[in-house]
């Protein structure tokens, strides 16, 4: 008997497979665009079987063997995402629209977890992948200035160290906005001091991703402004390999190869991109540049419970640096450069392991592990008018880093009601090792070597825990509260004088409180209050005697999102942040100001009046001021009242390719570059106010198959303008006068 139902279960068995295979069937189809033209490169996925899928070839067709029952996914760069329930049709046709851009991107946190934009609880606004393909952005910069309100500065028109400010905050050099790559790694050079001198290029990047409001309880230290996050390009279902070129005013050239692709399991994706930029900058002499940069993404899963991802980052820079311009020497030629022999040698390494395990459908366990190396060295003239003291100096600092990330996730039902929690811990610990050599000899100049002038140190190590909950009181209506926690220990070492500073500790307790309410899918409500704080530099803290203290801030913001038809769609966010000893710079000085109370309104709109065309806007009316002290009353130095973004799409078939155009303009109004407001410019170009200025810029995109053609403009009218004033750099800081380039793509 046991026999009998051994066969009979084999029996049942063999049945069931012959009907499993015969409920498998090949599915054949046609995807085209919304005007009826077939399109290439289309990936077709099975859904819930992200491994299996196959994309459409140059006449828009594709195969594909799958259960007879099955779900398709169809998904394209710039086109919304379909989903086709095949229901035994062995023939399928599928028409692909084009994203309006409705706010339904998503934004990684630094715990990752990934939420829907239009349902985020704070203002979050997004450079999209389509975005930068179309309008051919050169550098991450060029992106930042599509965000409302910010107030970008490029430190020496060339791109390569953007300066961002949010919400009225300073922007040299990053200092005051936290900027990450995947929502982990930081990009500044260490956790006291955020200074950004490198960022990504544009080439490796998926978006990029601001974040305001809510962020210092998600991002700890130097993020109350806001959070640039970086979204690095990853492995792609289907494989592909991408080169490109560009090659535009002032002999600039960009270069780039990526490859990526999954393996035949679909457990194993990646992505290599080689990057390279080079030019001869705006200015008639010492302005070349070289950029090199390697970025590598690997991701698998180990099993089904059990995924590990590796990211790696290597960047290598060689420039000269020709410096800031006296107010003579502005008026006189904004191009010329005043410094023969100052330069720049940058190299970093950065890179990160993360383990995620699934402990079950509702708890997982992410531990990463990120480090870096950081080297720069600057070499530059002092340029002091007394002989004597006159040297050619090389700043040479290096800043290992190492830190580890650790989060809990639960998705579960509290009190019947749907809750995710988030519990994470964050280590850290730096060094920045500073030497300082002189050369007197100016038959030496230009060159490397010297004696030691300066031999420090700097050492920090931080310990965080947070803790972010989002509990649903109802289907539409939200709350998240997160606390932080972060103690940080610093120390100095100075080997020339034998000077050695004992361990001093830094506390920080912040926390926020998010409301998130959805009247319908066209309106939605958001209120954010947190704490927030930013610790000064270490050896700020040091130039001025200890006198600087951690910035503290109390922060509100409350916004709106609505959609109330497919043809508008709009974020308006009022914001106000109130600072206690708030830190600013005044040409290149370090001071604590006080009290400053910033306060703003950022708005940001689409508007699709015919197919294929959109108008899109976006800005902000701010007010940024110090509340006590002798300059009570006046603005906060690089807080411009006024800053906005507008813009033109018009998109349609041309030939058997699409046509994209784009134009728009920026505006940032007058700043000051100190706290007493000074209007009449110095005579050295270090003090004064920074007048406003407008920079119209516009780009041509054709999609042709595989191929892809572009053309950039930026300032095209060619505005002088200046955007930062600055002591050590030399004053007066020239922005970029106007840049023509043209690029070709292949992608296969």
């Amino acid at each position: 008997m046991g026999f009998a139902s051994t066969g009979n279960r084999l029996s049942v068995a063999n049945k069931m497979n012959i009907r499993i295979q015969s409920d498998e069937i090949r599915v054949n189809g046609k995807v085209t665009d919304e005007n009826g033209n077939p399109m290439v490169g289309v990936a077709v996925i099975l859904k819930g079987k992200t491994h299996k899928g196959t994309q459409t070839d140059l006449q828009g067709h594709f195969s594909i063997e799958i259960p007879a029952e099955s779900v398709l996914i169809f998904k394209y760069l710039g086109y919304k995402t379909r989903e086709i329930s095949v229901q035994r049709q062995e023939s399928i046709s599928v028409t692909m629209m084009p994203n309006t851009e409705e706010l339904d991107e998503v934004t990684i946190t630094s715990t990752g977890a990934k939420r829907e934009v239009k349902n985020f609880a704070g203002t979050v606004n997004i450079v999209s992948s389509s975005q930068i393909k179309e309008l051919a952005l050169p550098t991450v910069g060029d992106a930042i200035r599509l965000i409302p309100g910010a107030n970008y500065t490029d430190e020496d028109g060339r791109g390569l160290r953007p300066g961002i400010g949010l919400r009225g905050l300073e922007p040299n050099r990053n200092g005051n906005t936290l900027v990450v790559i995947d929502g982990k790694i930081p990009i500044g050079q260490s956790y006291s001091d955020m200074a950004g001198y490198y960022m990504m290029p544009i080439g490796a990047i998926e978006s990029v991703e601001v974040i305001k409001g809510a962020s210092p309880a998600l991002y700890g230290s130097g993020s109350i402004g806001g959070v640039v996050n970086i979204i690095t390009k990853k492995g792609s279902l289907t494989p592909y390999t991408n080169l490109s070129l560009r090659y535009g005013s002032h002999n600039q050239l960009n270069l780039g190869i990526e490859t990526s692709g999954t393996n035949a399991n679909g457990n194993f994706n990646y992505y290599v991109g080689l990057h390279r930029r080079q030019g001869d900058g705006f200015r008639s002499s010492r302005s070349k540049f070289y950029t090199n940069d390697l970025t590598l993404n690997l991701g698998g899963k180990l099993s089904e419970k059990d995924e590990l991802t590796f990211f790696f980052n290597a960047f290598e820079e060689d420039s000269q640096t020709p410096g800031g311009l006296s107010q003579a020497q502005w008026d006189a030629d904004p191009t010329q450069s005043v410094n023969p022999h100052d330069f720049m040698q940058i190299m970093r390494f950065s890179g990160s392991v993360s383990y995620k395990r699934s402990l079950n459908e509702t708890n997982s366990l992410t531990t990463a592990l990120y480090g870096g190396y950081f080297k720069r060295d600057w070499w530059f003239d002092n340029r002091n008018a007394d002989a004597s003291k006159r040297v050619f100096q090389g700043v040479l600092r290096d800043v290992p880093v190492i830190g580890l990330f650790s989060d809990y996730e639960r998705t579960n039902s509290l009190f019947g009601k749907k809750n995710k929690l988030l519990v994470g811990i964050r280590l850290h610990g730096d060094m920045t090792m500073n030497n300082t050599v002189n050369i007197k000899d100016p038959a030496l100049f230009g060159t490397k070597g010297g004696s030691t002038a300066s031999n420090i140190t700097n050492s920090i190590n931080v310990m965080e825990a947070y803790v972010f909950d989002e509990f649903h009181i109802s289907d539409k209506f939200y709350i998240n509260p997160a606390l932080r926690y972060t103690q940080a220990g610093y120390s100095q070492k100075n080997y020339v004088n034998g000077n050695w500073t004992d361990n001093k500790k830094e506390n920080a307790f912040i926390y926020s409180l998010g409301l998130f309410y959805k009247f319908s899918d066209k309106y939605r409500i958001y209120a954010v209050y947190s704490k927030g704080y930013q610790m000064p530099r270490y050896r700020d803290a040091l130039e001025t005697k200890g006198d600087l203290d951690t910035e503290k801030s109390n922060n509100y913001e409350i916004g709106v999102r609505i959609q109330p038809a497919h043809w508008f769609e709009m974020e308006a966010t009022a914001y106000l942040l109130n600072f206690n000893n708030k830190i600013f710079r005044e040409g290149g000085l370090l001071n604590n100001g006080g009290k400053t109370l910033h306060r703003g309104i950022e708005l940001n709109g689409s508007l699709y009046p015919i197919e294929g065309l959109k108008l899109y806007a976006s800005g902000a009316i701010q007010r940024a001021t110090i509340e006590e002290g002798e300059n009570k009353g006046n603005r906060v130095p690089y807080a411009p009242r006024y800053v906005a973004m507008a813009g033109v799409k018009y998109q349609f078939p041309l030939g058997n390719g699409t046509l994209v155009t784009n134009a728009y303009a920026n505006f940032i109004s007058t700043q000051f570059s100190d706290a007493k407001n000074t209007e009449i410019a110095s005579a050295n170009g270090n003090v004064g106010s920074i007048p406003r200025y407008q920079v119209f810029n516009a780009t041509l995109n054709y999609q042709l198959n595989n191929w892809n053609f572009n053309l950039n403009g930026l300032n095209l009218f060619d505005h002088k303008y200046f955007t930062f004033r600055h002591a050590s750099w030399g004053g007066i800081m020239p922005a970029a006068t106007r840049s023509i380039s043209a690029g070709v793509g292949y992608k296969f």
